[in-house]
């Protein structure tokens, strides 16, 4: 179910490390089973933000003592209020270079003279290409034919994948996310990139559930997290063509064999498995019914 959209504070959580690893990588882990939505490894530790109410302060206490336990910590928590998000973002906001064949960049840049051109504004939701999972996510994308294809777009965040794989001439791109905000967000960038045709971009606010409304798909575009993936996958075998392929990411290289496992049991082939800071991405393809 997804929750209502409210402009609302949020959470940032500053950490520096002394010894930096593996502190970062097990504090990402767990961090990552709260409601953190934007994870920024810096050279001595991490940055992380969450919608302020979301956070339970006591497990959020309990996760900087477990982490007290294993290095050095300077730990900052300060609120970010909903009015100066944009203006911070547009401080921090560097255009994010897919290795020279496409460019995520907000609309005060300027525009690349060759690759793809994905604008995104840096509004209340996430998803931008600066993620490792996102960026991993584009680059497969790439290397995939998506002409005249159908792409369902999983968990669309700012829509930055749907809009990828429409100017990757896709024919038909459905985005779905449980968040009312990233649906509206991902219309208006789908508005700023000329890809808000009605025909060929269908937006919408829900879970897997909205699957068995719809047709089948060629590409499925899943940036989520392991949980929901483990648990949702049957259900995108449900509605792939045979010979159709699915990207996955938002979980660890740890999480990748039980994946790997998840994805057998459905009779999938895994292809690639690509990796960054960390996190991994999963190409695997459907060749039996």
């Amino acid at each position: 179910m997804s929750r209502e959209f409210i402009r609302e504070d949020y959470l940032k959580v500053e950490i520096t490390f002394e010894p930096v690893l593996p502190a970062r990588e097990v504090a990402i882990a767990w961090l990552s089973e709260l409601p953190f939505e934007v994870f920024d490894s810096t050279e001595n530790g991490l940055i992380v933000y969450a919608p302020n109410t979301f956070i339970n302060p006591n497990e959020l206490a309990q996760i900087k003592t477990n982490l007290e336990a294993i290095a050095s910590l300077k730990w900052n928590e300060s609120i970010i209020k909903t009015e100066n998000w944009n203006a911070a973002w547009e401080s921090d906001y560097e255009p994010v270079n897919v290795e020279g064949r496409a460019m995520v960049r907000a609309p005060f840049h300027s525009a690349p003279l060759s690759g793809l051109d994905i604008v995104i504004a840096p509004h209340m939701s996430f998803g931008t290409g600066h993620h490792d999972t996102t960026w991993l996510m584009i680059r497969t994308l790439l290397d995939l034919d998506l002409k005249g294809k159908k792409v369902l777009d999983m968990g669309c965040g700012t829509g930055v994948l749907a809009l990828a794989a429409l100017k990757r001439d896709a024919s038909f791109v459905l985005a779905i996310d449980i968040e009312v905000g990233a649906a509206e967000n991902t219309r208006a960038n789908a508005a700023l990139n000329g890809c808000e045709n009605e025909n060929r971009l269908c937006v919408k606010c829900g879970d897997v559930a909205l699957l068995k409304q719809h047709h089948h798909h060629d590409v499925i575009l899943a940036n989520i997290n392991r949980n929901i993936l483990l648990q949702d996958l049957e259900s995108y075998d449900q509605v792939l063509h045979v010979g159709g392929y699915v990207v996955l990411s938002g979980f660890f290289t740890g999480d990748v064999p039980v994946l790997q496992e998840a994805i057998k049991k459905l009779g999938w082939e895994c292809l690639d498995v690509a990796e960054s800071d960390g996190w991994a991405c999963i190409l695997c393809g459907k060749t039996q019914r």
